[in-house]
């Protein structure tokens, strides 16, 4: 093929690709139905990391090499916690959060989104870490590892006015150390 001929092929599929783009972005997807809101929950958390530790039995020892032979096998984690969200006093959310990574040792990342009627709702979160092994540190000295964890136990109670098609935030205010609606309209 010449060049002129693999240009208009080009610009072909372009084209193509253009006008495709341009129908998809019409298409509206499952957000909330045009006389619904949203709450839409939000934040990093950085939770408590464990150690949890088992000493290896004879057997097990044995299959491995020498030079890999430790009496004490060490693991370290995040912390899950337990979020819970109430409207109207009905409980509409109810799940375990779990860290990020391959051995769940990054931080908390919550998002959920949660269709509401319009109208005057009474809003309560609660996000909770979960017990279970030692804390665990790198260094207790060197203020360059310091992390400043989320506290234990984080709670919101609202009450808000929603408007169809309007999205509440509600996240984790690291300053003031809470939980906070950011927007969403005020309670009347």
């Amino acid at each position: 093929m010449k060049w002129t001929a693999w240009r208009a092929l080009g610009l072909a599929v372009a084209a193509v690709g253009a006008g495709a783009v341009a129908r998809l972005s019409a298409v509206s997807g499952d957000g909330a139905s045009p006389d619904q809101g949203l709450i839409r929950l939000s934040w990093r958390a950085l939770g408590e990391q464990v150690r949890v530790c088992r000493r290896l039995a004879p057997e097990e020892l044995a299959k491995l090499p020498a030079h890999m032979r430790q009496e004490e096998v060490c693991t370290r984690h995040i912390l899950p916690s337990h979020l819970r969200v109430w409207i109207d006093s009905g409980l509409v959310l109810d799940d375990t959060v779990r860290a990020g990574g391959a051995r769940e040792d990054r931080p908390l990342f919550v998002f959920v989104e949660l269709p509401i009627a319009r109208g005057r709702h009474r809003i309560d979160v609660a996000f909770e870490r979960l017990a279970g092994g030692e804390p665990y540190r790198e260094s207790e000295e060197d203020p360059e590892h310091e992390t400043r964890e989320t506290p234990p136990v984080l709670v919101l109670h609202d009450t808000i006015r929603i408007e169809s098609r309007e999205i509440v935030l509600i996240t984790y205010d690291d300053e003031e150390r809470k939980l906070r609606r950011v927007s969403g309209g005020e309670a009347r």
